[in-house]
């Protein structure tokens, strides 16, 4: 209780400062900064890249219920099987639930068990009997799981290319008394054991669907699991690179406006056809209303939601999906839509498919099913215009005939970062930080024998100053695996007068304040940098080596957090002393040892002089200079060279639209400023009208829009009786 009652505290802070932060920063791109949206497929779900509307919405569309994919109704199922998981795996589907019966006269429930069903397209869906485990003396069931963490086994396959293949499946579940989230693997989906006793994550409420996954896209794990802020119902997630050791979780925020309310779980997934968009399916619980169709009181529906980053969510306060005319539904905790959201056979040869999304019904009066309902592609949400007309016009953004941009580095601060171009120490712009702010450095965890770290920083005030840091207050034993770089101007780290040091695993190596006799000079800037060589490290103080020393052989850098991260300890021990203030440009992590040499050229001419426009071969490197959208970024190209595409290939615009037999959609490109780019203008847009996922746009025929690829262009619609889902360029 104490855990909780601190994190909600914590989330009533967060969710301040977020407010003015989004604000002062805005959490989308403006005008001046163009989206660069390459050729991924955009959903009109939010306010990303709209900038105006005139006679038009956005409407939150409702799915359609089919068939009842699955009854549980074997003997050891029941009445309160729930927490369905399904995904996709190679052509086959995969279904995981909770078996569970509750005797309402008794008031006693007859154990829990995890069952299993297969299905070859996601409508039609099997039991097998799987031989495993034994229920009243026979093994011909379907339960693939008995044993610690049955109440809520969620499944998913792991598609990290560094997994092994004994833990190609994962799974994660509470722990005993729901107090903890333990982790699975399992070689083949079917046979599972846990990965290690130690519990994952202990902060949070974890008697719900909790969820985790691989999330391709950011190339990380990500998982979504309840707690309780001030006795509501909430969401906490977190992230990491090796799923097992998990940062503390932090809770979902939300647009202005939204309600507080019961949210029981989550069903928070990637959307499979844009993977930089994250949906959920919480369940709204309405723990008051009572309709007296049953026992216990309550009511609950489907909400839907939409997310970039996975904190910042969008949730639509209409019901997606709502209890309807059968009053079994209006029981407590029915309308629980499963974890997974498939694309299956329309059964219109006309059509690519459709979304099939999975509810529960039946739960407490029994039977307890499964049923399918279904959405067009892309269809959760539209920008809808009525027959009298209306248009919207998209913020400015650019596309590309090629490779998508870059994966974002998401969640890569704990804030917007700022920026200022006033006496940058480098470039056209620094990043500065006037409040505590941390930054992660995305694939610092595991840097092998050799690493340098480097900042170029300024007029930083005295106290104790985080610059890299894997930190989490000493909790490791003895420090293990943990690192530091930091600085003092005031010279007070510790007992002694240490103006700047590095330590990892144990082995620390201090600079004095006096060795630093310009340091005094906060006004100018200074560079600052480490090198670790298997043991063996050296400081660098305006590229001049200032302290040596360490343990010769002490290994690779393995950290014990996940990432680095950069002006701040992970989880923060002080929010008074130790945080970095000031500014810093050219923050620098690379996979190998620099030379003296290369440290005074770093200090001296910055990292392209060193590396140039590539990275090195055995670089990771980072800097403030490209920082954009609040995101710190690769400033350095690397890796293997993309063919350019075949001089042939056409860029087009493509629309998911379906208008009225009598409604129209007209499409117009303006160029940054608003003005119609002749051959592109809504008189010469030739009309669309019919219902299609992807049409291309044309103006007299012409379709052709490889001449603005890269230049900043917004996109005006004009639509009568019409609906657009979505957008991109290919």
């Amino acid at each position: 209780m104490a855990a909780n009652s601190a994190v909600s505290l914590r989330r009533n802070i967060t969710m301040a400062a977020l407010a003015v932060l989004l604000l002062l920063a805005g959490y989308y791109a403006s005008a001046a900064e163009p989206i660069d949206i390459g050729s991924r497929l955009e959903p009109l779900w939010d306010q990303f890249l709209i900038e105006s509307m005139d006679g038009v919405q956005q409407v939150l569309h409702e799915p359609v219920p089919r068939d009842v994919a699955i009854t549980v109704d074997a003997p050891w199922e029941g009445n309160t099987s729930c927490y369905f998981t399904i995904f996709e795996d190679d052509g086959l589907f995969r279904m995981y639930y909770r078996g569970s019966n509750f005797d309402l006269k008794t008031n006693t429930g007859g154990g829990q068990r995890v069952c299993y069903a297969l299905s070859v397209d996601g409508i039609h869906w099997a039991k097998p009997e799987l031989g495993l485990f034994e229920y009243e003396g026979s093994t011909a069931n379907n339960i693939i799981w008995q044993g610690e963490g049955v109440h809520n086994f969620s499944p998913f396959k792991d598609s990290n290319p560094a997994c092994p293949p004994g833990e190609r499946y994962k799974a994660v579940a509470s722990g005993p008394d729901d107090a903890k989230l333990i982790a699975f693997k399992s070689p083949d989906a079917v046979h599972w054991e846990l990965i290690q006793e130690a519990p994952v994550i202990t902060i949070g409420a974890f008697d719900s669907h909790n969820l985790a996954f691989w999330d391709a896209y950011r190339q990380q794990y990500v998982e979504f699991h309840r707690g309780f802020a001030e006795g509501v119902r909430a969401i906490m997630t977190s992230t990491t690179k090796d799923f097992l050791n998990w940062p503390e979780p932090q809770w979902l925020q939300y647009t202005e406006g939204t309600p507080n309310e019961h949210l029981y779980t989550n069903g928070i997934t990637a959307y499979h056809r844009a993977p930089h968009i994250f949906i959920g399916f919480p369940k709204r619980f309405s723990p008051d209303r009572d309709l007296k169709v049953h026992p216990y009181p309550g009511v609950s529906d489907g909400v839907f939601m939409t997310s970039r980053d996975g904190l910042l969510f969008h949730r639509w306060r209409e019901a997606f999906l709502r209890p309807g005319p059968d009053p079994t539904r209006w029981v407590n905790r029915n309308n629980m839509i499963a974890w997974g959201v498939m694309q299956t056979d329309s059964g219109d040869p006309n059509l690519p498919g459709e979304l099939s999304v999975y509810a529960t019904e039946g739960y407490y009066v029994g039977p307890c099913e499964l049923r399918r309902h279904t959405v067009r592609l892309d269809g959760f949400v539209s920008i809808k215009a009525p027959a009298t007309g209306g248009a919207f016009t998209t913020k400015v953004l650019t596309f590309t005939d090629g490779e998508d941009p870059p994966l974002p580095q998401d969640r890569v601060s704990s804030m917007p970062l700022t920026f200022t171009q006033e006496n940058p120490i480098r470039g056209g712009r620094s990043l500065a930080f006037a409040s505590p702010q941390i930054l992660k450095l995305p694939n610092t965890q595991n840097l092998g024998p050799q690493a340098t770290f480097a900042a170029s920083v300024r007029n930083v005030p005295a106290g104790h100053r985080r610059i890299f840091s894997a930190y989490d207050g000493g909790a490791t034993e003895t420090m293990q695996n943990e690192l530091i770089l930091d600085c003092n101007p005031g010279g007070t780290i510790g007992p002694e007068q240490t103006g700047f040091r590095f330590f990892y695993h144990t082995k620390e190596v201090v600079a004095p304040l006096e060795a630093l006799p310009q340091w005094a000079d906060d006004s100018n800037p200074h560079h600052l940098a480490a090198t670790y060589d298997d043991g063996v490290i050296r400081l660098y103080f305006d590229g001049k080596e200032v302290a040596s020393g360490g343990e010769a052989g002490l290994g690779p850098i393995e950290l014990c957090h996940g990432d680095l991260q950069f002006g701040e300890d992970y989880p923060p021990t002080s929010l008074t002393n130790e945080p970095f203030l000031g500014v810093a440009d050219d923050i620098l992590v690379v996979r190998r040892a620099l030379s003296p040499e290369e440290i005074q050229r770093l200090a001296t001419e910055g990292a392209t002089a060193v590396f140039g426009q590539t990275a090195s071969e055995n670089g990771v490197l980072y800097t403030a200079e490209a920082a954009e959208g609040g995101r710190l970024i690769n400033a350095f190209t690397g890796g293997p060279s993309v063919p350019a595409p075949p001089e042939a290939a056409e860029t087009k615009l493509l629309i998911n639209y379906a208008t009225s037999g009598a409604g129209s959609i007209w499409c117009e490109i303006q160029d940054a400023s608003g003005n119609p780019i002749p051959g592109f203008t809504l008189q010469e847009c030739d009309e669309i009208y019919g219902d299609h996922i992807e049409r291309v746009v044309t103006w007299g025929g012409k379709s052709e829009l490889k001449e603005l690829v890269g230049t900043p262009v917004r996109l005006k619609f004009r639509m009568s009786d019409a609906d657009i889902y979505a957008l991109r360029f290919r």
